[in-house]
């Protein structure tokens, strides 16, 4: 993936640019796993109310964690 802010944006997704972003990609001998940001105004959650701000999006790195409807 040649641009993959643009990519990413293309989900709504927006990546500070201070933030890096790196590409990898997965073979049948090599998977990777994405973990999600912690969001700042998470950090004195418990596990259980974190569990409420991982998305599908997030976990497969095309969103940021958000927080619960």
């Amino acid at each position: 993936m040649i641009e993959p802010r643009k990519v990413l944006s293309e989900f709504g997704v927006e990546i500070s640019q201070d933030v890096q972003v790196r590409v990898h990609d997965s073979t049948a001998d090599m998977r990777y796993i994405v973990l999600p940001a912690q969001p700042v105004q998470t950090m004195s959650l418990s596990e259980d109310e974190l569990a409420y701000w991982v998305t599908r999006d997030s976990m497969i790195g095309v969103g940021l964690p958000q927080a619960p409807k």
